[in-house]
């Protein structure tokens, strides 16, 4: 019988189009039989696309796909597997995959019915993707119906000595920037914020490098790190 973790990961696998062959097959038939299972990668799914839109398309170069075939022909080989019958891949994913995998592995924004919250098991309201000034994907938010906040992060983020990180919310202009809590080192962690109306897609979310103790204005005034808009996950 298959773990619920490693069933999560395959799902997470197969929405991004990394399973193959036989291993592909195998799970496809467990979703013609089992229809939580199905349910589960439906809501992956739609989840998933409702982060796409959080994306605005661009033109590509006419040779963008040579280009990508060129990466993967040069990219590092994979050692051999050792001690196993499944076949290693030729070589290493590219970045994107990398990140949209633990996107998905660390957070699973609400597919799997709001479980592994720690101190808030609810289906978040919406979803922020935080993204730098190199538009690279660093956290993940969730919002909740209690105020509450969940930021999964997606790269190292730690406060320097003598400063801390602080997340904020822009809930209308006339409101203005709101605090939701401070941390000193990225972790997957939930902070109570005030209390407001309840979050909105297309609501603002940052993280901001204050002084130790948080912003001494209630408002931002340090470096923006990262800042994402919010978006509904689709249930």
């Amino acid at each position: 019988m298959t773990a619920p973790s490693e069933t999560k990961h395959m799902i997470a696998q197969y929405v991004l189009g990394l399973l193959e062959g036989e291993e592909q097959a195998r799970f496809e038939a467990r979703l013609a039989s089992e229809p939580e299972l199905a349910r589960q990668v439906a809501a992956l799914q739609n989840n998933f696309d409702a982060l796409d839109s959080t994306v605005t398309p661009e033109a590509v170069s006419a040779d963008l796909w040579s280009k990508i075939e060129s990466a993967i022909d040069t990219a590092p080989k994979a050692p051999p597997a050792a001690n196993t019958n499944r076949p290693s891949r030729a070589f290493s994913l590219p970045r994107w995959a990398g990140m949209a995998a633990a996107i998905v592995l660390s957070l699973g924004v609400g597919y799997f019915g709001g479980q592994s919250l720690g101190p808030t098991p609810q289906a978040p309201l919406v979803v922020a993707v935080l993204v730098g000034d190199d538009m690279e994907p660093g956290a993940i938010i969730e919002a909740f119906a209690d105020d509450s906040v969940r930021i999964v992060p997606l790269e190292a983020l730690v406060a320097p000595a003598g400063s801390t990180l602080e997340v904020w919310t822009l809930p209308d202009p006339q409101t203005g920037p709101v605090s939701l809590g401070t941390f000193r080192e990225a972790s997957d962690l939930v902070l109570g914020g005030p209390n407001l109306p309840a979050p909105q897609p297309d609501q603002l979310y940052e993280i901001t490098l204050e002084p130790a103790g948080g912003s001494p204005t209630g408002r931002p005034t340090g470096p923006i790190l990262l800042k994402g808009f919010a978006r509904a996950p689709v249930i």
